[in-house]
């Protein structure tokens, strides 16, 4: 999550090699290239929407191997709209090579982004749906909208759209194919409204560089729409996995590339950052005419991932817990905020990377043996795992 200061937004983000080129880097060196995507403050926001500045480089070494709405058309480089949302025909050489390889390389992926996102971001919207809140991008003038299925939940629900610059707007969820989490919906208030077009997933690869925009958190003031940085690093039938960061709120956000397309809507959501993943825009494309007929089918397919209901940071000891939350497995078993844990079933935790891990190989049911530190004393306790809650 960003954090607000007196002059900005900053959103930082570290990609490794191992995800910029698909696990092809063992053994070779790990560099590391690090952005931070500066952001204007709300004061500065009518003024001017959005202002990107890589504030810190650290150049990675490049690899040699690395009713029934009508569909809207696939965007692609030779459209007419494409050129004018992008800002031209072609990319930048930068975004076709495996990684980053000169300072130049950097400012052009800056000036691209920083050019393409007040095209891109007036379209993504936080909506809320009965008590839950989750994210969306809207696709046509006369208001229709792409989010996740696990968003909408059912047809016919009613929808406030809440806009980057404070609109609002009301509407009806249509429908949602829980197969594969799409779903859609219609801003039923007078339009037009700000829209983006579908991207061309035929023309991705892995290892291509997308953003990932979104409403964390639910619809906030005092930022503009948050923005992150990352690259596909995996296809599926009905997924997408990409090193993009993102969480709780998200759910529904675009993925698009870097014509501006969207090429991908945000789906399961992780403790990891490499584990990510998004419904890509074909099924939407496949099963066009019943998602805007508002039919349902399908049921929740996505597996169930082993949650333990706890948080941390890195400890010289292990990983400190900072979040415990209270519905969760680990405080039913007595973990306690401020617990270092040390151990989990005979593997030590290094950091709260190592814990994620652990429990992330465990499953919903089996119980894990915690060796704690809290104070100057050491105790044990068994959590049971149980499947994460869906979040929005």
């Amino acid at each position: 999550m960003p954090s607000g200061t007196a002059s900005g937004i900053n959103i930082s983000m570290i990609v490794s090699r191992q995800n910029l080129l698909g696990n092809t880097c063992a053994g070779s060196n790990r560099d590391v290239a690090r952005l931070a995507l500066r952001l204007p403050a709300p004061k500065e926001f009518s003024r001017r929407i959005w202002s990107i500045t890589i504030v810190t480089l650290a150049l990675v070494h490049a690899s040699e191997h690395f009713g029934r709405a009508a569909l809207p058309p696939i965007k692609t480089a030779n459209d007419k709209s494409a050129r004018a949302n992008a800002g031209a025909n072609n990319l930048p050489a930068a975004f076709r090579k495996s990684s980053p390889a000169s300072l130049d390389d950097f400012k052009a992926i800056e000036q691209h982004i920083k050019a393409l996102l007040p095209k891109i971001s007036s379209a993504v919207v936080a909506v809320q749906v009965g008590g839950a809140t989750g994210s969306a991008v809207v696709i046509s003038e006369d208001g229709l909208v792409l989010t996740a299925a696990h968003v909408c939940e059912e047809p016919n629900r009613n929808v406030r759209f809440i806009f980057p610059d404070g609109r609002t707007a009301r509407g009806k969820t249509l429908g949602t194919n829980h197969e594969v989490d799409a779903g859609m919906m219609k801003i039923t208030d007078h339009g037009p409204w700000p829209h983006v077009e579908m991207g061309d997933l035929s023309r991705a690869r892995l290892g291509d560089w997308v953003l990932t925009l979104g409403h964390p958190g639910g619809f906030d003031p005092e930022r503009p729409v948050v923005v992150r940085l990352g690259r596909i690093i995996r296809f599926a039938d009905d997924a997408l996995q990409t090193d993009c960061t993102i969480t709780a709120g998200d759910s529904g956000g675009p993925l698009f590339d870097m014509r501006g397309g969207v090429i991908g809507i945000h789906s399961w959501i992780a403790d990891s950052a490499a584990a990510n993943f998004h419904v890509p825009i074909t099924p939407f494309r496949d099963s066009w005419d019943r998602l805007a007929k508002a039919e349902s089918w399908g049921g929740d397919q996505s597996p169930p991932r082993p949650w333990i209901g706890a948080r941390g940071v890195d400890h010289p000891a292990g990983c400190q817990l900072e979040t415990v939350p209270e519905n969760g497995p680990a405080f039913k078993a007595g973990v306690k905020i401020g617990d270092i844990v040390k151990r989990i079933n005979d593997h030590e935790v290094h950091d709260y990377a190592s814990l994620r891990r652990l429990v992330a190989e465990a499953k919903p049911g089996d119980e894990l043996k915690l060796e704690l530190l809290r104070g100057e004393g050491n105790l044990s306790v068994m959590v049971k795992v149980e499947a994460r809650p869906r979040r929005r």
